[in-house]
């Protein structure tokens, strides 16, 4: 609800409660129905004591704390009180079969220590303990690449993240590299808070400030706290470090039990899939994870994403897929419904004069991918291999969800046969 104080400058009532805080999460849902005010030292069900903070979603936020009974540290997942519950409970059953069935990427979806409820000012907030990361994938290679030899790994892990909850039943529905964890290593435990503070600093905080100057409601933390870098850059992580897992699973759904739009898919729109863009109100399924995981992979092999998202609408990304896959990857019936598309292309499919044209994947994959590690000094991925990956890709980017590569097709294709999982052991013996 919009407070009634006015700005000096434009004499308009402000819409906002408090003041603006970079690098936190949005602190205007410290209100009924959003986030519990959580700070460091807080203790949770007497168990665990609250040391850092890890992160924030637009649902959750994530929390660093000392496990007291196991003297370990967990990362605990505080929900917004109007969150849905269902990630939890599919994460419970994704990893509580009593058989070993779907492959080796059971060990790749975060396994719930715990679960428990907080009731707060905000209402009541579901919660879960798991085992803490060093950081997300997409942090880790921010303006650094990933060897050869590393990037292969987490490529390989991913897919078999992908591949083991789609046998199970399960679409992700948000997979992008924000959502693929690190692990931190098995001796972090041993050291003490004090000892996390002096190695990766300790919590930097900043005061939660009403815009009216009004004392805080007790719906608001006194501060927030930012989140804490407990990786490595890309470059610096070796293969047998690259340990990953897939969270968030707070998108995921079942088809068999549930359906679900096109426009209910929330993930970041470069990797929004074209059912989506060209066809948003039918039903989406495990095809829109392919598509989404393509362009994970395409990332943690390079510099950028395949599509461009900055200040992008849905039309221009729709417009981009077809400037790299071709008029012809479209299905006419799409093509005639996509009212926009003058905007982009004229009425025999080809770009409009004066407008960026995206290159190829084959020009891209050259400039983006291979220059860049040669120009940082860095191995580039031979000729057999790249044959391999596009071949891997475009099974996977593929216009018709029908037509799109399974996760069963991608776990069997030559290059994780003869590079992704041969990779993957090695590093695991190491």
């Amino acid at each position: 609800m919009c407070n009634s104080t006015a700005s000096a400058a434009t004499g308009k009532a402000s819409c906002f409660e408090y003041r603006w805080i970079d690098g936190a999460e949005n602190v205007e849902k410290y209100r009924p129905g959003g986030y519990h005010p959580v700070v460091v030292g807080d203790e949770l069900t007497d168990r665990y004591k609250v040391v850092h903070k890890l992160g924030h979603g637009a649902f959750s936020t994530i929390w660093l704390a000392r496990d007291k009974d196991r003297a370990s540290y967990v990362a605990i997942k505080v929900s917004t009180a109007n969150a849905p519950p269902r990630e939890a409970e599919i994460l419970h059953a994704l990893v509580n079969f009593s058989d070993t069935k779907g492959g080796p990427g059971r060990e790749m979806v975060p396994v719930v220590q715990d679960r428990f409820e907080l009731q707060g000012p905000n209402g009541c907030h579901r919660c879960y303990v798991t085992s803490p990361a060093q950081s997300s994938v997409a942090a880790a290679k921010f303006c650094d690449l990933f060897t050869v030899e590393t990037a292969r790994v987490l490529v390989a892990q991913l897919v078999s993240a992908v591949a083991y909850i789609h046998f199970r039943g399960v679409v992700h529905g948000d997979i992008h590299l924000g959502n693929a964890l690190l692990r931190l290593p098995a001796m972090f435990d041993a050291l003490s808070v004090e000892q996390v503070y002096e190695r990766f600093n300790g919590p930097q905080t900043q005061d939660i400030v009403r815009v009216d100057g009004k004392p805080l409601l007790p719906n608001a933390p006194t501060h927030a706290t930012l989140a804490v870098w407990l990786g490595k850059t890309a470059h610096d992580i070796s293969p047998s470090e690259a340990r990953l897992v897939l969270s968030d699973f707070g998108e995921a759904f079942s088809p068999a039990t549930k359906k679900r739009r096109g426009d209910e898919y929330h993930a970041p729109l470069t990797v929004v899939p074209p059912e989506v863009l060209f066809r948003p109100e039918t039903p989406i399924s495990f095809a829109v994870d392919i598509w989404a995981l393509a362009c994970a992979i395409w990332s943690i092999f390079g510099t950028r994403p395949i599509f461009d998202g900055t200040l992008a609408t849905w039309d221009d990304i729709a417009a981009q897929q077809v400037d790299i896959f071709g008029y012809s990857s479209v299905p006419r019936e799409w093509w005639d419904g996509w009212e926009e598309r003058h905007r982009y292309f004229d009425k025999a499919g080809q770009p409009n004069a004066g407008r960026s044209v995206f290159p190829s994947l084959e020009s891209s994959f050259e400039e983006d991918v291979q220059a860049m590690r040669r120009g940082d000094g860095m191995a580039d991925f031979g000729s057999e291999e790249t044959i391999a990956i596009f071949a891997m890709l475009r099974g996977m980017l593929v216009f018709r969800p029908e037509e799109r590569a399974t996760a069963e097709d991608v776990m069997g294709c030559k290059w994780m046969k003869s590079w992704g999982l041969p990779e993957l052991e090695k590093a695991r013996k190491t």
